[in-house]
């Protein structure tokens, strides 16, 4: 990993931290498209005139928002007759540093795991201790080492 793909993570990190925050990843019930609708006194049908649809169209699009079958150019063109930018992310539950370094960690236990056993059944046994002191050392290296295979399973 190199520092620019350090940096970009941390600032990727810091806006995304911003929206986990606000709380606004989380969908209204009935969906974005009928509340800003709703919130706007916008019927169904002067949505739908103003994007080439009809009522039942509006009424089909926002029912499938609700599944969450609806496609992101469906909802790009009701935000744009209600004079609204869709925004789309993915908001980590957790910082993305926070998750890579769990994600080393789980995957160095692994691999520790992996080799004390068989170190064990040649009766070579290593100390809890020296073992987790292996998965920090290895989990670190494995934050850092390009290309580890890092998020496969061992």
């Amino acid at each position: 990993m190199t520092a620019l793909d350090q940096l970009q993570r941390r600032q990727l990190d810091r806006k995304l931290g911003l929206m986990r925050e606000s709380g606004m990843q989380v969908v209204p019930q009935g969906g974005w498209t009928k509340t800003v609708r709703n919130a706007l006194r916008m019927s169904g049908k002067d949505l739908g005139r103003r994007i080439g649809v009809s009522q039942s169209a509006i009424s089909q699009l926002e029912a499938s928002e609700e599944r969450e079958t609806i496609t992101l150019g469906s909802l790009r063109k009701l935000a744009e007759g209600m004079e609204c930018d869709l925004v789309y992310a993915f908001v980590p539950k957790d910082s993305l540093d926070e998750i890579m370094r769990r994600q080393a960690t789980l995957r160095a236990r692994n691999i520790v795991n992996s080799v004390a056993t068989s170190m064990e059944l040649e009766d070579q046994a290593v100390s809890d201790e020296d073992q987790e002191s292996q998965v920090e050392t290895l989990s670190s290296e494995l934050l850092f080492r390009p290309d580890t295979g890092f998020w496969n399973e061992v």
